[in-house]
């Protein structure tokens, strides 16, 4: 298969502290692939680099074929980027199926197309029944439900997801691990940040880990997780149960 995209060498440096140090990996069309690595080992920062919200200082960004290091957030938006952040990043009162078809809108230009594609999205985010609530109103994992619906109206080639089972239940995150298979069988391909690696391993096609803004392991999650560098950054040393 095909990379969407590939990252080379990336940098990012803020002031004195090196927070990515020349990482480069790519991403193949159609998989899920984690990222993990100790607090402060750069994930978000990648992440952030990838949307645009950070500029790099060194590297290079591809997303099929085309180079996007320089460009703004919201055209790579158009090209196909989109991103579940940590915490809720909707707006809190305003109803659901509005906080959706805004991001429609701004993606189709056209109401009535941004309504049909509003309503298909909630309707395949399980929300619909809630299409005219308040955020503030919805529990941890409908919350999650409306950042997915919004990352699914924009019709996105990517998605980057910052810890998505945060703060769920363990049915609720399993129900959560169900709906990104479900969006990943409709051609969407996934980036995942998660802590909480039980749920990462059982989705992910592959797994990168960083440590310090290095990249010191890549590969099939059972590998990934019997490298002693890994080990020993990650896990304390201590062989994962």
């Amino acid at each position: 298969m095909s990379e969407i995209l590939k990252c080379e060498e990336i940098t990012k440096r803020f002031g004195g502290l090196t927070a990515l140090n020349k990482v480069s990996f790519n991403v193949v069309k159609g998989e899920i692939f984690g990222i993990i690595g100790p607090n402060g080992s750069g994930k978000t920062t990648l992440l952030n680099v990838i949307t645009g919200l950070l500029k790099p200082d060194g590297g290079r960004i591809m997303l099929d074929g085309t180079d996007i290091t320089k460009l703004e957030p919201h055209k790579r938006v158009k090209l196909g980027i989109a991103r579940m952040f940590q915490g809720m990043r909707v707006f809190p009162y305003l109803p659901v199926y509005l906080n959706v078809e805004l991001v429609a809108r701004a993606v189709y230009n056209n109401a009535r197309l941004a309504r049909a594609k509003t309503s298909w999205a909630l309707t395949m985010s399980g929300l619909l029944p809630e299409a005219a609530e308040l955020p503030i109103k919805l529990t941890p994992y409908k919350l999650r439900m409306l950042e997915f619906a919004r990352i699914l109206v924009s019709n996105p080639k990517i998605a980057l997801l910052d810890e998505p089972f945060a703060g769920l239940e363990s049915s609720e995150a399993e129900s959560m691990i169900d709906l990104i298979k479900k969006f990943n069988s409709l051609g969407i391909t996934f980036i995942i940040i998660e802590h909480r690696l039980r749920y990462l391993m059982k989705i992910a096609n592959r797994v990168m880990v960083l440590n310090q803004g290095v990249k010191i392991a890549e590969g099939k999650p059972e590998e990934v997780v019997k490298n002693p560098q890994v080990i020993e950054v990650y896990f304390g040393g201590e062989t994962r149960k």
